[in-house]
């Protein structure tokens, strides 16, 4: 499988320190792909507006660029909308992580800069929201699919159309709902719904050949694509806050709720021979 390079280029990224805030157990979908449901509790807990604010001002001193507020459903904390208009007087980039099944109750103002992404699950329509039932809004916002085994490059396009249609959207992002080849299983119960590797290549191959939109596309590496413009970051630039002072720095530990004291950044070495759950390619058509 070449990569199409005659019909992409690569857009060179930068990796900030970033951290990722989940702010309320509470959810409306409780999908089964959700890679935090081990460690949120069955209650619907809000973190509070002084422990955000004393998380935030921590990891500013550690250093940290970019904050990821997830759930839980975060839209849903009656909060929110103060932690990100503290984000931004504080100079912090903010991307709010939701289901979208309340967008339809903000203004783009409400989010005061930070950009929105919403997750699609197509997997299982009678479970979860599939793209069409998602609310149509005319502030620009983010996409990414979860793809599972059953994923077929024509859900993948399809998709894409309807965005390019319906919303202002520059990013489609594809990742998989689990990590990839993992045949231990040992991540969540749900691993058998993971994409063999070689299909995961072959889906996100047969996307970009047959796109035709100009939205970037961005790709999770998962091991298996390389970056032709950046260099692989050895060293942890993530950590994961949950409720109660419970820190996870990497995404890898949180199946073992492997908790830990405090954390710093650009010092833990990556544990997966740097293919970071966090990493990926952005490419673009060429003009």
């Amino acid at each position: 499988m070449k990569f199409p390079w005659d019909k992409y280029e690569e857009v060179e990224t930068t990796k900030r320190n970033t951290l990722q805030v989940f702010l309320t157990n509470k959810c409306n979908l409780r999908c089964d792909g959700c890679f935090a449901r081990n460690v949120i509790s069955g209650d619907d807990k809000h973190i509070s507006m002084e422990e955000y604010h004393r998380v935030m001002c921590e990891f500013i001193d550690k250093g940290g660029e970019k904050i990821n507020l997830l759930g839980g459903e975060p839209l849903l904390h009656p909060e929110v909308k103060r932690f990100l208009k503290l984000n931004k007087l504080r100079g912090l980039k903010t991307t709010v992580y939701t289901n979208g099944s309340w967008l339809r109750r903000w203004e783009e103002r409400d989010f005061y800069g930070a950009k929105v992404r919403v997750s699609i699950y197509n997997t299982h329509p009678a479970k979860h929201k599939t793209i069409t039932d998602l609310e149509i809004v005319d502030y620009p916002i983010e996409f990414c699919y979860m793809v599972s085994k059953e994923t077929e490059a024509v859900e993948l396009l399809r998709a894409a159309e309807y965005i390019t249609n319906n919303y202002s959207c520059r990013t489609f992002f594809i990742s998989s709902i689990r990590e990839l080849d993992n045949d231990r299983k040992e991540f969540f119960d749900d691993t058998n719904m993971s994409m063999p590797v070689i299909k995961y290549k072959e889906l996100v191959h047969d996307f970009l050949n047959e796109y035709g939109g100009n939205m970037e596309i961005h790709i999770s590496k998962r091991g298996v694509f390389e970056s032709t413009k950046n260099l692989p970051v050895s060293k942890c630039k993530f950590v994961n806050y949950f409720i109660g002072g419970k820190i996870i720095q990497c995404p890898y530990d949180i199946v073992n709720l492997k908790y830990q004291i405090g954390y710093n950044f650009d010092k833990r070495s990556c544990q997966q021979n740097n293919t970071c759950l966090m990493s990926k390619i952005v490419v673009k058509r060429r003009m």
